[in-house]
Protein backbone atom coordinates (compact mmCIF):
# COMPACT_ATOMS: atom_id res chain seq x y z
CA UNK A 1 0.00 0.00 0.00
CA UNK A 2 2.75 2.09 0.99
CA UNK A 3 4.87 1.79 -2.64
CA UNK A 4 1.63 2.59 -4.18
CA UNK A 5 1.14 5.90 -2.35
CA UNK A 6 4.58 6.59 -2.76
CA UNK A 7 4.55 5.68 -6.53
CA UNK A 8 1.61 8.03 -7.32
CA UNK A 9 3.12 10.95 -5.12
CA UNK A 10 6.18 10.43 -7.29
CA UNK A 11 3.84 10.83 -10.52
CA UNK A 12 1.91 13.67 -9.54
CA UNK A 13 4.46 16.03 -7.90
CA UNK A 14 7.30 15.02 -11.20
CA UNK A 15 9.26 13.64 -7.93
CA UNK A 16 12.18 11.24 -8.30
CA UNK A 17 13.13 9.24 -5.30
CA UNK A 18 16.12 6.57 -5.58
CA UNK A 19 16.81 4.36 -2.86
CA UNK A 20 20.37 3.64 -2.28
CA UNK A 21 22.15 0.91 -1.23
CA UNK A 22 24.28 1.23 1.59
CA UNK A 23 26.51 -2.07 0.84
CA UNK A 24 30.07 0.09 -0.65
CA UNK A 25 28.97 3.31 0.27
CA UNK A 26 29.36 6.05 2.65
CA UNK A 27 25.71 6.47 2.08
CA UNK A 28 23.26 5.08 4.48
CA UNK A 29 20.20 3.25 3.26
CA UNK A 30 17.81 5.84 4.95
CA UNK A 31 19.40 8.55 2.41
CA UNK A 32 17.50 9.00 -0.68
CA UNK A 33 17.83 11.29 -3.58
CA UNK A 34 15.04 13.59 -4.66
CA UNK A 35 15.46 15.66 -7.53
CA UNK A 36 12.43 18.40 -6.92
CA UNK A 37 12.25 19.63 -3.42
CA UNK A 38 9.02 19.37 -1.44
CA UNK A 39 7.08 22.50 -0.16
CA UNK A 40 5.76 21.91 2.86
CA UNK A 41 2.93 24.43 2.30
CA UNK A 42 1.18 22.82 -0.76
CA UNK A 43 2.05 19.11 -0.68
CA UNK A 44 -0.25 16.39 -0.28
CA UNK A 45 0.40 13.83 2.78
CA UNK A 46 1.55 11.17 0.31
CA UNK A 47 3.79 13.88 -0.89
CA UNK A 48 5.39 14.94 1.92
CA UNK A 49 5.39 11.24 2.97
CA UNK A 50 8.86 10.69 0.55
CA UNK A 51 10.54 13.01 2.65
CA UNK A 52 13.47 10.57 4.71
CA UNK A 53 12.08 9.84 7.98
CA UNK A 54 8.39 10.58 7.62
CA UNK A 55 6.02 7.94 7.03
CA UNK A 56 2.00 8.74 6.18
CA UNK A 57 0.82 9.30 9.92
CA UNK A 58 3.20 12.32 10.32
CA UNK A 59 2.84 13.46 6.86
CA UNK A 60 -1.02 13.94 7.21
CA UNK A 61 -0.15 15.55 10.79
CA UNK A 62 1.57 17.83 9.23
CA UNK A 63 -1.28 18.97 6.33
CA UNK A 64 -3.02 19.01 9.84
CA UNK A 65 -1.21 21.83 11.21
CA UNK A 66 -0.68 23.64 8.36
CA UNK A 67 -4.76 23.23 7.54
CA UNK A 68 -5.40 24.69 11.26
CA UNK A 69 -2.77 27.51 11.35
CA UNK A 70 -2.03 28.61 7.84
CA UNK A 71 1.13 28.57 5.90
CA UNK A 72 4.80 27.83 7.38
CA UNK A 73 6.47 30.93 7.06
CA UNK A 74 10.11 29.23 8.11
CA UNK A 75 11.24 25.58 7.87
CA UNK A 76 11.90 25.44 11.59
CA UNK A 77 7.77 25.62 12.20
CA UNK A 78 7.87 21.84 11.57
CA UNK A 79 9.13 21.39 15.19
CA UNK A 80 5.77 22.16 15.87
CA UNK A 81 4.22 18.91 14.50
CA UNK A 82 3.92 16.79 16.71
CA UNK A 83 6.68 14.08 16.10
CA UNK A 84 8.53 16.04 13.74
CA UNK A 85 11.91 17.01 15.50
CA UNK A 86 15.39 19.16 14.54
CA UNK A 87 16.92 15.83 13.43
CA UNK A 88 14.16 15.60 11.35
CA UNK A 89 14.29 19.47 9.49
CA UNK A 90 18.03 18.66 9.44
CA UNK A 91 18.03 15.47 7.55
CA UNK A 92 15.84 17.07 4.76
CA UNK A 93 16.77 20.55 5.20
CA UNK A 94 17.93 20.71 1.53
CA UNK A 95 14.68 18.83 0.35
CA UNK A 96 12.24 21.60 1.74
CA UNK A 97 10.70 24.21 0.13
CA UNK A 98 8.20 27.05 1.19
Amino acid sequence: MKSMLLLAALAAASIIYTPVEAKDSQVTAEQSVIVQPVNINTASQSQLAILNGLGEVKAQAIVDYRSKHGAFTDINQLTNVKGIGTKFIEKNRTNIRL
